[in-house]
């Protein structure tokens, strides 16, 4: 017990001496979810602004008298948009998209044929871009008040074509929260996990290989599996750690949200808190298990980085998985290391309540995870030399 406790404590010093390791962990940890809340918040308000802006840009409204009118009883402003709109647009010094009105689209509507409308913007101009869809609802309510209009002068009333009126109804659990936009906070977590620890694994067997460290460690009266051990808590610390930090960043993120949407979503408290801890401390173990197993086999550091950036690669692709299966998810979902850890953080954020059956299959998952890994490099430790 000693042996391991000292082979603890001397991989935990190498750890975070390592500047790699620390840097990483601390972005990773400190600044990912703020990064992304900000970058959300910054966002949303971008296309809140756009609903919210009462004007409208258009070219050639003479030709549209009956647009215009309507157009300024919804409350907008009609500004003209400059000749040269397309270079501005594509320049971003016009953040709005241009209505385009032909010259003869009042005389084309007078006569019962169809007008022909066209939005002008910048695919790359997402300023611009957010703006096409409240234009589109503004011209979407003339076309049908044109309708409208047209079947009253031949005397059909509106209520005999709408006979059937029809109402949505949104089913939720009174509990549930709304966490559209706060779906990718998961995916983040997971994938801190997996880089906060990683340098940590590779450094305590590639790193020290190159060192020359490693042999005289292994010259030492000790077992493979106090070799391992000491080896793997020290990155499972390393790596749980980043998950404590992780977690515990969302609280002041929740400061740098400006916009009132986002805030409304995104209600993260401490019982939320334990709920992630709950779920992502036992996988933050064994992926430092999977990653020191990787790792131990490489004879460089670079190469065992990048057989581990091909275990990350792992991460965002399980998390695609549930869009392969639209309502209700399968329940062999909870089986799969990654993919239950992301489930039941959507589960979390929503303010549902974790199932029992579900925390404890994503336990045992993990610790076998955990314990097959651990056998293999206990058995590889003493025979690493030699290769």
């Amino acid at each position: 017990m000693k042996a391991t406790l000292a082979i603890l404590r001397k991989e935990l010093r190498d750890a975070l001496r390592d500047r790699r390791t620390l840097l990483v962990a601390l972005i990773s940890s400190l600044l990912g979810v703020p990064l992304m809340l900000l970058i959300f918040s910054v966002v949303l308000s971008q296309v809140e602004s756009q609903e919210e802006k009462r004007t409208v840009m258009v070219k050639g409204i003479e030709h549209a008298r009956g647009l215009e009118n309507f157009i300024q009883r919804q409350g907008y402003q009609i500004k003209t948009a400059p000749e040269d709109y397309a270079a501005k647009s594509q320049s971003k010094e016009l953040d709005q998209p241009v209505l385009l009105i032909p010259d003869n689209f009042d005389e084309k509507l007078a006569t019962g044929d169809k007008g022909m409308l066209e939005i002008a913007f910048d695919t790359s101009n997402r300023q611009a871009e957010f703006g096409v869809r409240p234009l589109r609802r503004l011209l979407d309510g003339y076309s049908q008040e044109v309708a409208t209009m047209g079947l009253a002068m031949r005397g059909v009333s509106m209520e005999l074509l709408q006979r059937i009126e029809v109402r949505e109804r949104h089913l939720k659990k009174p509990e549930e929260r709304k966490a559209t936009i706060t779906t990718m906070l998961p995916m983040m977590v997971l994938m801190a996990i997996v880089l906060g620890g990683m340098y940590a694994a590779i450094d305590t067997t590639a790193g020290e290989r190159e060192r020359g460290s490693l042999e005289p460690l292994m010259m030492n009266p000790v077992t493979g599996w106090q070799l391992t051990i000491g080896k793997w808590g020290a990155v499972a610390i390393v790596g749980m750690g980043v998950v404590v930090l992780t977690i515990f960043s969302f609280f002041p993120s929740q400061w740098l949200i400006h916009n009132e949407t986002l805030r409304a979503e995104f209600q993260f408290n401490f019982k939320d808190a334990m709920g992630f801890l709950l779920v992502l401390l036992p996988l933050a173990a064994s992926m430092a298990a999977i990653q020191i197993a990787v790792s131990l086999d490489c004879k460089s550091y670079k190469e065992a980085q990048v057989r581990n950036q091909m275990v990350t690669m792992f991460i965002p692709f399980v998390s695609l998985v549930p869009i392969l299966f639209p309502g209700r998810e399968p329940a062999w979902f909870q089986w799969v290391p990654v993919l239950s850890q992301n489930q039941m953080m959507n589960q979390v954020l929503k303010g549902e309540t974790l199932s029992t059956m579900a925390v404890g299959i994503a336990f045992l998952v993990c610790a076998l995870m955990s314990l097959v890994s651990l056998a293999y490099i206990s058995q590889k430790m003493r025979r690493v030399v030699m290769h």
